[in-house]
């Protein structure tokens, strides 16, 4: 009963020394699942330290089994040596399971190359334990070899195939099953390497008990091979059905990714034949997919396309990929744009043929289209734009034409039409405008809508000035013609400022900026419709930029002053009011009109502060006079921005009981078109005005609208007559026939009349035969500075008195 106990101790310790290698080497396989990195040399050092403290002992388990005399006269001497074999043995394994993480190693090679050195580990390892006590038995020996072999060949095949599974899905039992089930296998050899060679009469008592069955080791190592050989079976089955599955799930992906790809996918083989295609194919193109298998690109494809998909074709043969745009006949006639990948298909390493992706992009290149429209044209107008022109420019300078002209064009009274009929007419207006600039111009010139209602034209060729001029004439005869918008017949004209290329500057931002000069200088000069840059523009210092700035510094340095044109009665010849009309004192250009800056300063909004500024000066001045003894109304201008601020009447009633004059001296002047825009507001700012005690003049009679609706509406004291109908009388029968209705009218609607701009005699005479009650003009004085009025209203006393 001892022995059979001290047998099974051995055994079993063998055994678990042999499956703990085994263990550590299956947990090193499973640890590294699928990586190919290999490790430093000086990493398998631990490991190789590990498996041969293990290995050793194995092998002095066994040498004790066989014979305990052997054991303690030879193991411990011959330990050392051991150590040393087995450590080399071991290291060299690891390196060759090391190999097994790449694609190079061949399964045979390795697997007689492990059996190798554990064979050499073995019989060396004993044939130095039992020396001289060896005794050579053939047949047992290649028994030993053969077992040898059918036990590290699967253990080398279990680690090929665990090593090259991605991830591991093997549980801790399976795992110390099969350590179990090799620690017996290499435990068995290690067990009949020294049965194989020891001497029958060194056998110890355990090792003799199977002496009289000498075939028992082997049978048991044999049922133990085909457990073995079982195990890498089990895990290649394991392997093939992930395998499987794996295919299995990429077919279904790959097959979902075809048939849902939003793009057509047709597939071609060598030949540039379709051998399948999608449904997304067939609902793209109009053809089934029956229809479409087996046809080539020449089916479908555009002539002038078909080098272009050919070429990618022959590309993707080679393995190269493309990508490229091409327009695609639909099976019901129209034309599509669409977007083509040509990617090769490799099977084997072989290119077998090539997928043609197709995506509809006609409505991507339609937007795309549009945006680079908009990018270049004006909305409103279909014309160019500004980043057009400047393109349109500069190409033009590098191709190198020496002479080219700019004009800048503005349209007359456009803020009437939009402030009176609404945008949408102001918006037909500017649209038709273009359209007939475009027709004008032909081929001979390229225009572009700058902004609101500014037009910009360039000139290309031109061989002198005059030709510049006939072409702006022609612009100007053709809006002479009304535009008929809406039943109402709008007539307009433009203000064109012009500069050369290169005598007024080489860059487009110089010539765009004198040409704004030579139009705003033209806007304010009666009868011109053109004019040319000049260096004297500039020097005039009428730059609109610079003007907006040095506009801003003038109202905080309090550089306006008001000059004062007196309204005269043309029965007593006595002053009976006065025209208060602002005046800019430069510093450095003088004395500007305001002309030059008034409509700036409605564009800016600057005209607010300054309107007020006006009305603050006219009353301070009103109560000198008042205090003179002077009784007479200040007339003071109103625009139409100021009127329709909503702080307008407040600022009015404020500056009015600040400044304590008489509201029924103040006489507010606004023009026509002021009034009719927004009616309803305009009339109650009128009705609110009047309450405070101002009276409101109607200034330029006669230009505008002339409605005598609003005149009954609108609580008015005073129209005033334009000095257009006043300076023409002695030229024209219309005027005076004009002056005389707009007189009867007047006084039928018990209005006050005063006709402006009388300059001669004659003109004087023909207004007091009409018994038109006041006038204002240079015959009587320009507008002069408060002190030289006072001068003037004394000389009329004077000269009332001696008459």
């Amino acid at each position: 009963m001892a022995d059979f106990l001290v047998i099974s101790i051995n055994i079993i310790m063998s055994i678990l020394l042999s499956a703990s290698c085994s263990y550590l080497s299956l947990k090193e396989a499973f640890k590294r699942n699928g990586q190919k990195q290999a490790l430093r040399k000086k990493e398998l050092l631990l490991p190789s330290f590990t498996y041969t403290l293990f290995y050793c002992l194995l092998h002095a388990s066994v040498t004790l089994m066989i014979s305990y005399e052997i054991f303690i006269q030879r193991f411990f001497y011959f330990a050392p040596i051991f150590f040393v074999i087995c450590f080399f043995s071991i290291y060299l394994s690891l390196r060759l399971f090391e190999d097994v993480n790449t694609d190079k190693v061949n399964f045979l090679r390795g697997g007689f190359i492990f059996s190798l050195i554990m064979m050499a580990g073995n019989f060396a390892t004993y044939s130095g334990l039992i020396y001289p006590h060896i005794v050579f038995k053939p047949m047992y020996i290649c028994l030993t070899i053969l077992m040898t072999l059918g036990v590290t060949f699967p253990f080398f095949r279990m680690l090929l195939q665990l090593n090259n599974q991605e991830s591991s899905s093997y549980q801790g039992k399976q795992i110390v099953f099969w350590s179990i089930v090799m620690g017996l296998g290499f435990s068995g050899i290690t067990y009949l390497t020294a049965y194989s060679l020891l001497s029958p009469v060194k056998y110890g008592s355990y090792l003799s008990l199977v002496e009289n069955n000498h075939m028992i080791p082997f049978i048991i190592e044999m049922a133990l091979l085909l457990i073995l050989w079982f195990i890498p079976d089990h895990l290649a089955n394991d392997l093939h059905k992930k395998q499987m599955k794996e295919i299995y799930e990429k077919e279904q992906e790959y097959k979902s990714l075809y048939e849902n790809n939003l793009s057509a996918i047709f597939t071609y083989n060598r030949d540039a034949v379709i051998v399948e295609a999608n449904e997304r194919a067939a609902d793209m193109t109009g053809y089934s997919i029956d229809e479409m298998v087996g046809k080539g690109f020449r089916n479908y494809v555009m002539e002038k396309d078909l080098d272009q998909i050919q070429m990618a074709f022959q590309q993707s043969l080679i393995g190269n990929p493309s990508k490229f745009e091409m327009e695609f006949p639909h099976q019901k006639g129209h034309i599509m744009s669409i977007q083509v990948i040509v990617v090769p298909i490799h099977l084997d390493g072989e290119v077998t043929g090539a997928h043609v992706l197709a995506t509809d992009i006609t409505e991507a290149i339609r937007d795309k289209k549009k945006i680079q429209y908009l990018a270049f044209h004006d909305e409103l107008t279909g014309l160019p734009n500004r980043r057009y022109f400047n393109e349109e420019f500069e190409q033009r300078v590098l191709e190198g034409n020496k002479q080219m002209a700019l004009l800048l064009l503005d349209l007359n009274r456009f803020k009437i039409v939009n402030d009176t009929l609404g945008h949408g007419y102001g918006d037909e207006l500017i649209s038709r405008v273009g359209k007939r600039c475009v027709r004008v111009l032909g081929t001979k010139g390229f225009i572009a809508r700058m902004s609101g209602d500014e037009f910009i034209i360039l000139l290309p060729s031109i061989d002198s000035r005059s030709d510049v001029h006939k072409m702006a004439a022609a612009i100007h005869e053709s809006l002479k013609t009304p535009f008929d918008i809406g039943g109402h017949e709008i007539m307009t004209s433009t203000s064109m400022g012009i500069s050369l290329y290169p005598h007024d500057g080489h860059d487009l931002s110089t010539l765009l900026k004198k040409a704004d000069i030579a139009m705003y200088t033209m806007k304010k000069s009666e009868g011109a419709y053109q004019l040319l840059f000049s260096d004297q523009l500039e020097e005039k210092g009428i730059n609109p930029i610079e003007l907006e700035e040095n506009l801003r510094k003038a109202l905080i340095n309090e550089e306006f002053e008001l000059y004062y044109q007196p309204q005269l009665s043309l029965t007593t010849s006595r002053v009976v009011g006065v025209e208060a009309l602002i005046r800019w004192n430069h510093p450095v250009k003088g004395l500007i009109p305001p002309a030059d800056f008034i409509p700036l300063a409605e564009e800016t909004g600057l005209i607010i502060p300054l309107g007020e500024r006006i009305l603050i000066e006219a009353c301070k001045q009103l109560k000198v006079w008042k205090n003179e003894g002077y009784d007479f109304k200040v007339s003071i201008n109103v625009s139409s921005r100021q009127f329709h601020d909503a702080t307008f009447v407040e600022m009015v009633r404020n500056v009015v009981t600040t400044y304590d004059v008489p509201p029924s001296l103040v006489e507010l002047e606004v023009t026509e078109s002021t009034t009719m825009h927004h009616v309803e507001e305009a009339l109650a700012k009128l009705n609110a005005l009047r309450e405070i005690g101002v009276s409101i003049a109607i200034d330029d009679f006669g230009i505008e609208y002339s409605s005598l609706s609003y005149l009954q509406k609108f609580s008015i004291q005073t129209l005033k007559i334009d000095r257009s109908f006043i300076m023409g009388l002695d030229e024209h029968e219309s005027n005076k026939a004009i002056v005389s209705a707009i007189h009867a009218m007047a006084k039928h609607l018990k209005l006050t009349i005063v006709a402006e701009g009388v300059e001669t005699e004659s003109q004087l005479e023909w207004l007091k035969e009409l018994q038109c009650e006041y006038a204002q003009g240079y015959y009587f004085s320009r507008p002069v500075p408060a002190e030289r009025l006072s001068d003037f209203m004394k000389e009329r006393k004077r000269a009332a008195v001696i008459g």
